[in-house]
């Protein structure tokens, strides 16, 4: 898997929102930034309505609420 193309301005990735979970930030970031990030919640509202759509304190692993965020429009 490639990394994900959002990584240089995702404030996830460059921790700038996860200086609270750490040890469950380094997995989310391991599994979905350098792996599937089709999985993660920011990514999925970033390609369906763009970057100013994703709330910046979207993280990854809250799929539903990226899913009630892109029905929203």
């Amino acid at each position: 898997m490639a990394d994900c193309e959002c990584l240089a301005g995702c404030p996830f990735f460059n921790s700038k929102m996860a200086a609270n979970m750490t040890a469950v930030a380094q997995s989310m970031k391991k599994r979905l930034c350098l792996g599937d990030n089709a999985n993660c919640a920011r990514y999925q509202v970033f390609k369906k309505l763009g970057k100013p759509k994703v709330p910046a304190d979207l993280i990854p692993n809250q799929t539903d609420r990226a899913a009630q965020i892109i029905s929203a429009g």
